[in-house]
């Protein structure tokens, strides 16, 4: 009786009824675990994949099914060439929906690395990177610093293709590691490697942290102007704000320091956040309105000033647009002093795009850049403005 149902419940599987299958053998396994075969296993755990785990709609059976999955087959060895496993395609789909990270690392150690396959299709990660990826954000998310930087040094070593900028990343969790283990000299070094790929705000916040930290307050300055000035959200960089504030303190800037103060103060009033007493204080010392919750005003007027900390005895130069890229998002400068024209983004125009024309005569500062088609590191245009204007 019990392998007629079994049979039956892989015919259903067979012809693609996978609720059908699923309720035979739901119906039988606690009863009757000793009657099935390895490949009765094998099928009862594709079967709860492809009800439970390949488009999941409740968190919990999937768990479940996760549990009872890994119970009923082991993981193979697909290192070589990749196929269907559902023991490793179980384990990658709860590790990717879990939000507790240390619940990340219990299912992460299920899988053994070595046995997953590294290679990529069009822009999807392989299972290998996806696992490095998901433990090595688990790692630093749950303060295990050394654990993080040794498995992320194996990714970097193992894998042989990334997607998504995870090269990038793994040595951002490197970086951010050895940051937070006091080891500032080597998390500068792994900024500076991922500064030529990627300039987004939080690198040069971890880089001004760094040079706080060694007592470097000018670099900590300009990096943290730096970061202050680059795209991203005005609210998440609330602990910037309060760090250049640490460091103009430290300056003996105390009008520059209060102001930032006040930019941390609206920002924590406007979104109903705590505001230290000691932070209300200086404020209201400092003579700023107490029920001013308009941060972005405040924001906008302190550019001037992360330009001034940023720039600071570098030359200003001077060139001409000669082109602009149809898209309009970007273009280039000739200036005599440089023998190939600068690339320029127009997020450092600072002026209404429609007059970055080509023939216009632009004051510019140079920073590093990377050229990812040529694989060089080039002289970029920043902080662009009409010359005179």
């Amino acid at each position: 009786m019990v392998i007629k149902e079994l049979n039956n419940a892989k015919k259903a599987y067979q012809r693609k009824d996978f609720k059908a299958a699923d309720e035979i053998y739901s119906k039988i396994y606690d009863n009757h675990q000793k009657d099935f075969s390895r490949w009765d296993k094998k099928f009862y755990a594709l079967t709860l994949y492809r009800c439970y785990v390949q488009n999941p709609v409740n968190q919990n059976k999937l768990l479940d099914a996760g549990k009872l999955i890994t119970k009923l087959v082991k993981q193979s060895n697909h290192s070589k060439k990749d196929a269907m496993c559902p023991y490793t395609l179980a384990v990658l789909k709860i590790m990717k929906t879990l939000e507790d990270p240390e619940a990340v690392l219990e299912w992460s150690s299920k899988l053994n690395p070595e046995l997953l396959n590294g290679d990529i299709s069009g822009n999807y990660s392989s299972k290998k990177e996806t696992w490095y990826k998901l433990t090595t954000k688990a790692l630093l998310d749950t303060c295990q610093y050394d654990e993080c930087i040794s498995l992320s040094t194996e990714a970097l070593l193992n894998l042989s293709e990334f997607t998504h900028d995870n090269e990038v990343w793994f040595k951002w969790r490197i970086a951010k590691s050895f940051n937070q283990l006091g080891e500032y000299d080597q998390s500068v070094d792994y900024l500076n490697d991922i500064k030529q790929f990627k300039n987004d705000w939080f690198i040069d916040n971890l880089m001004a942290e760094n040079y706080f930290f060694k007592n470097d307050w000018d670099n900590a300055l300009k990096y943290a102007s730096s970061a202050a000035l680059a795209k991203g959200d005005t609210d998440k960089k609330v602990n910037l704000y309060s760090l250049i504030e640490d460091i103009l303190n430290i300056k003996n800037k105390q009008k520059e320091a209060d102001i930032h103060a006040y930019l941390v103060y609206t920002i924590r009033k406007g979104h109903n956040w705590n505001i230290d007493e000691n932070l209300e204080y200086k404020i209201e010392k400092a003579g700023f309105d107490l029920d001013n919750e308009d941060y972005f005003t405040i924001e906008k007027h302190l550019h001037h000033l992360w330009e001034e900390y940023l720039y600071k005895n570098q030359e200003l130069k001077k060139g001409v647009i000669v082109s602009v890229l149809p898209n309009k998002k970007a273009g280039f400068i000739r200036c005599d002093e440089y023998p190939d024209n600068l690339y320029f983004s127009m997020n450092e125009f600072k002026h209404n795009i429609t007059l970055a024309k080509t023939g216009q005569n632009v004051t510019f500062y140079e920073a590093d850049g990377f050229d990812k088609k040529k694989n060089k590191q080039v002289k970029n245009a920043v902080n662009i403005y009409l010359n005179g204007g």
